[in-house]
């Protein structure tokens, strides 16, 4: 959806709100929050992740050139010709390209990012509530990809095993908004710097919710 909005011309700032806003403040998601992880894990979720979205807007909008930023990536056609087909030919078209466009690329790095896991995350592996770790478990939770609301039942797992509520806050923020396979999609109509810096404020995000979560004994 945020490729497509993009080719039509959307604004930088306004795909990524949708493509960061949608994953994190998914109504559905917050009330599992709500009945798996209590209020005070779904409150944590909104406040961060409202302010993750607004921020990643605000400075995608700041680094990117106005004309960049609004101009369409692909330019539209001429709007004196009407669309050829029906509006159904013309969207199994567009999905079928953009199909077979983003498919491969996301099948090879969720391939690539699952061999990885048993390297990044070892059976046993202890993680404690030091800044440091939270600033590694935040990189690694922002790369990875993960299904919608999968990141729920992973931080129930890991309070239910022991570990402590800082690094499952940092999940709880960083596993849902992005992934390095969406990076990489819309690497091709959204500038890089805007990407780079969505990546550095969900990290950032994921950090200070671990904190939060800490200090707010959940």
């Amino acid at each position: 959806m945020a490729v497509g909005l993009r080719k039509r011309g959307a604004a930088v700032g306004s795909t990524l709100a949708l493509w960061l806003g949608n994953p994190t403040l998914n109504p559905a998601v917050l009330a599992f929050i709500v009945l798996t992880l209590g209020w005070g894990w779904a409150v944590l979720r909104l406040v961060v992740g409202a302010a993750l979205v607004l921020a990643a807007a605000w400075v995608a909008v700041r680094l990117t050139p106005h004309a960049e930023a609004a101009d369409p990536v692909v330019a539209p056609s001429d709007p004196s010709l009407p669309p050829s087909g029906h509006w159904t030919i013309l969207w199994l078209r567009s999905f079928g390209r953009l199909a077979l466009w983003l498919t491969p690329e996301y099948l090879v790095m969720v391939a690539l990012l699952g061999a990885a896991r048993a390297f990044l995350f070892p059976a046993g592996l202890h993680l404690d509530a030091s800044v440091w770790t939270l600033i590694a478990v935040a990189i690694a939770g922002t790369l990875f990809v993960i299904p919608t609301s999968g990141e729920v039942p992973i931080v129930q797992t890991m309070l239910a095993a022991g570990i402590s509520a800082a690094p499952a806050g940092v999940l709880l923020l960083t596993l849902a908004p992005l992934s390095l396979p969406s990076l990489l999609m819309l690497s091709r109509v959204v500038p890089g710097r805007a990407l780079a810096a969505a990546a550095v404020l969900t990290v950032a995000a994921g950090v200070v919710a671990g904190l939060a979560a800490r200090l707010f004994g959940l």
